[in-house]
């Protein structure tokens, strides 16, 4: 660890596994956005020890291409300090990390949680349409059926493999095309072990059209967030 370095711990929200994130002045002192006295709807930028920023937990470093000058991130950081903002989607600690090491104000843990229910929600109204189908198309009701299951096997499949790239250190953009691709295969090959040639072809055409309305909905969302902050 080094002066401007992004750290995160390994954090949980009840059951959910997260990431908190922090940067490092190489003074044996963190920035972050954390809760001020356990308090969550009190949220400041602090200043604190490494000791206290890592609370026993092994404390890694995040890598981040296209990162700011070490002494603009510190500058950054220091700037902030007794700031009081905090959203859970749109500007968490996270949020606040990523803006201070490389200008961008984006959280990834966010955005794919929220993408994973989009993607989930559009599978799932996919598979509601094709049941109010007529009972005379029932073939086309079972393989729609198929394919909407696939999909959420194969968005399991993307989660799992983006968690492994970033245990293997995998800068986040590369983790997510590995996800992306395992998630399409994945989703194709259990559409292809129910319904054979044509569950392969119906479940990838799904999963790859959900993907993209997922990503565009996103897209909307955060163009939407970015306005209301201004």
């Amino acid at each position: 660890m080094a002066k401007a370095d992004l750290l995160t711990v390994p954090c949980f929200w009840g059951i959910i596994p997260y990431r908190h994130f922090g940067i490092d002045l190489g003074d044996g002192a963190i920035v972050h956005l954390a809760s001020v006295g356990g308090d969550i709807a009190q949220m400041e930028v602090q200043r604190v020890s490494i000791e206290h920023f890592g609370g026993g937990k092994p404390i890694s470093v995040e890598q981040v291409s296209d990162a700011l000058s070490d002494e603009q991130v510190v500058e950054r950081a220091l700037a902030a300090v007794g700031n009081t903002h905090y959203h859970v989607a749109l500007g968490n600690c996270e949020h606040f990390a990523r803006l201070c090491k490389s200008g961008e104000h984006v959280s990834h843990q966010t955005d794919r949680f929220l993408r994973g229910v989009i993607r989930a929600g559009l599978a799932g109204l996919a598979s509601g349409s094709a049941r109010t189908v007529g009972s005379g198309a029932t073939a086309g009701v079972a393989m729609s059926q198929t394919a909407s299951v696939a999909t959420l096997v194969g968005e399991v499949a993307r989660h799992g493999a983006y968690a492994l790239s970033r245990c293997a250190k995998v800068e986040h953009r590369h983790a997510e095309r590995i996800g992306r691709g395992v998630g399409a295969v994945s989703a194709a090959v259990a559409g292809y072990i129910t319904k054979g040639p044509a569950g392969c072809a119906s479940a990838a055409t799904l999963y790859l059209t959900v993907d993209a309305m997922s990503q565009s909905a996103m897209q909307q969302m955060q163009s939407n967030a970015k306005k209301t902050a201004q």
